[in-house]
C-alpha cells in the first residue's frame, strides 16, 4: 500500500484540525471523570472512555465523507498524487 495515498485518507477523514482537540479534551480527563462517574461505575469507567472514544473518531470520520468541499479536495489530491507517482515510475 502506498504510504502518501493512506496519509492522503487519514488526514481527509482524521484530520489533524479535529483530532488534536478530541486528544486535548481526553486529556481533560481529569475534569470529565467527575461528570462521567456519575453515569458509568468504575468498574466500566475504561471500557466506557474506549467507547466514547471510538464513537467520537467515527462521528468525525462521518462528517469527512459527509463534506462535499473536502470530498473534492480529497479526490483532487490523489490525483495529485497518482500523477507524482506516474511520473516518477515512467
Amino acid at each position: 500500500m502506498d504510504t502518501s495515498v493512506f496519509k492522503a485518507y487519514l488526514n481527509h477523514f482524521l484530520p489533524r484540525e479535529v483530532v488534536g482537540p478530541v486528544i486535548i479534551v481526553f486529556s481533560l480527563e481529569g475534569v470529565i471523570d467527575g461528570i462521567f462517574g456519575l453515569y458509568v461505575p468504575d468498574e466500566y469507567a475504561t471500557l466506557g472512555w474506549g467507547i466514547v472514544f471510538v464513537l467520537t473518531l467515527v462521528i468525525v470520520a462521518y462528517w469527512g465523507t459527509v463534506d462535499e468541499q473536502a470530498v473534492e479536495e480529497l479526490q483532487d489530491r490523489l490525483e495529485e498524487l497518482e500523477a507524482e507517482q506516474s511520473g516518477e515510475g515512467g
